[in-house]
């Protein structure tokens, strides 16, 4: 898994491997070091998207974690569905990071779920054979 070995290309594992960057903070929040787990879990925009992931799955309230402790759980149905949907959530939040970043394109918590919804509701209908989910239900 990239998250894993550290092959997120965020600026703190670039600087390791010896790229001169003008700065190794956050460049959204400039608050703290880019490392994966700030980008993914610990920024604001992340946060903001998790507690939206966490509401719509009735999952509880979101705390910050580490991104590790993400992908642990069972293989039940639900399980496997519910690691697309962090799969989705992670892969966008990079995306929008990168929007921002090399294009100037702002993002807003709520239009993040909406992808989230949808690009995860296709990805499970396209790859879990026998699996139907109402649109309607999923939302």
């Amino acid at each position: 898994m990239t998250c894993s070995k550290k092959r997120l290309p965020v600026r703190i594992e670039l600087d390791k491997r010896g790229i001169d960057l003008h700065s190794v903070c956050f460049p959204l929040c400039d608050d703290d070091l880019e490392s994966m787990d700030h980008t993914l879990t610990f920024c604001n925009l992340a946060q903001e998207v998790w507690s939206r992931v966490f509401k719509w799955w009735n999952r509880g309230n979101f705390s910050s974690f580490l991104i590790k402790e993400l992908i642990r759980g069972n293989t039940t149905i639900d399980s496997n569905i519910w690691l697309v949907v962090l799969w989705v959530t992670s892969y966008l939040i990079c995306k929008y990071r990168n929007n921002m970043v090399f294009r100037g394109k702002g993002c807003n918590a709520l239009v993040a779920l909406s992808e989230i919804q949808a690009i995860s509701f296709d990805w499970i209908l396209q790859r879990i054979k026998g699996i139907k989910i109402d649109w309607n239900i999923w939302l």
